[in-house]
């Protein structure tokens, strides 16, 4: 399977923000149809009119958290689309905390979100892109998943402190 340089139909999770956000302008600007998904509607939204003027070929929103098995669903049943030749997989969160002291169900989420639907997002589309003999899937994961145990809030003021960006 490869990838190709005609822009087809990309689906993107996490794209209300940060690099889910960079991905989907800058597909946008080179034609691509986009699938947008996040929890966040009203930056879905704004994220919809800016690719659009940069020149998406299309853009559809889901808002949908992937920790939520009926939200997921959604999304899986759309990225097993024919159309779909690029997956970004860019949805995540973090449980940061000693392992021993973090929630349990806020555990499973993170599971639910960073393994679950990354999974099923990739099972549902790439049978499509095997059918069509071209296809990629992009998987996004922050380096703090290598942080082991570091203290709470490590990076104080850093670029990845949520409130600070842009500060440094």
């Amino acid at each position: 399977m490869t990838s190709h340089d005609a822009p087809g139909t990309a689906v993107v999770t996490g794209a209300s923000s940060g690099i889910g956000w960079e991905y989907a302008t800058r597909l946008a600007a080179r034609g691509w149809g986009l699938v947008l998904v996040a929890r966040r509607a009203e930056r879905l939204d704004v994220l919809a009119k800016e690719a659009l003027k940069e020149g998406a070929a299309g853009v559809e929103t889901l808002v949908a958290d992937l920790g939520s098995p009926e939200d997921l669903s959604r999304v899986v049943e759309r990225a097993s689309g024919g159309d779909v030749d690029l997956v970004v997989n860019n949805a995540g969160i973090n449980g940061y905390g000693t392992f021993a002291e973090v929630d349990p169900g806020l555990l499973t989420r993170v599971v639910n979100v960073n393994v679950v639907a990354l999974t099923a997002l990739t099972r549902a589309a790439v049978p499509g892109m095997l059918v069509r003999g071209r296809g990629a899937v992009v998987n996004v994961a922050s380096l703090l998943a290598f942080a082991g145990d570091l203290p709470p809030d490590p990076f104080p003021g850093g670029p990845s402190t949520p409130g600070r960006r842009g500060t440094r």
